[in-house]
């Protein structure tokens, strides 16, 4: 009786172990399948959604949280896990999931500070995802959004103060001129540049 039960539990084990590896077979997805087709102003318009739904987490811990957002073989777009980095930076966790491919990342940029130029992408986020490959969207204490496109290498203000979750610290400074587009020569000029004294 004993004999048969472990042969028994052997067979499920068997079995199991090889709708696993079946799954996994299924699930991996050939290259061509991995294009993704979502058009950009969805991803935008996502990407929008997920920094929202994190400004005022950003600006109480006062840390960046970022996060991928990815597409799946079904065209549907997720976010991965959004982790917690410091006031001006944060590791992007990668993953290698079959059927998903990554295809923008995202970031706050914590609270409002006189001492931090975070109304715009820093210098390191433009160059970061032209490294990894695929673009980036960024979100400001001041409520700015900005797509980052990897293959230009420019980072453009989708739109102005307000249209993410503004941190009620966040104060204008007149003096300072934003432009709606950067290159990385234009915001490393920027930041070489003395700040404007706002009052």
């Amino acid at each position: 009786m004993q004999l048969s039960a472990t042969r028994l539990l052997y067979v499920l084990c068997a079995i199991a172990f090889l709708v696993i590896i079946a799954r996994a077979y299924l699930n991996v997805k050939g290259p061509e399948a991995l294009q993704p087709v979502v058009p950009q102003y969805d991803v935008e318009a996502f990407a929008r959604e997920q920094l929202n739904a994190l400004q005022e987490r950003s600006f109480n811990e006062n840390i960046e949280l970022c996060g991928i957002i990815f597409e799946t073989s079904d065209g549907e777009l997720g976010a991965s896990r959004k982790t917690g980095g410091d006031e001006a930076t944060c590791d992007l966790s990668f993953f290698d999931e079959p059927g998903m491919v990554p295809i923008a990342s995202f970031h706050t940029h914590g609270r409002f500070s006189r001492e931090y130029d975070g109304e715009v992408p820093s210098v390191t986020d433009i160059r970061s995802d032209i490294a990894n490959g695929m673009d980036g969207y960024v979100s400001t204490p001041g409520g700015r959004f900005w797509h980052i496109n990897h293959v230009t290498g420019v980072a453009r203000l989708v739109c102005g103060p307000g249209c993410v979750t503004q941190d009620p610290r966040y104060q204008t400074c007149a003096g300072d001129a934003i432009e709606d587009r950067y290159t990385v020569e234009k915001l490393a000029q920027r930041f070489r540049t003395a700040a404007p004294i706002c009052l």
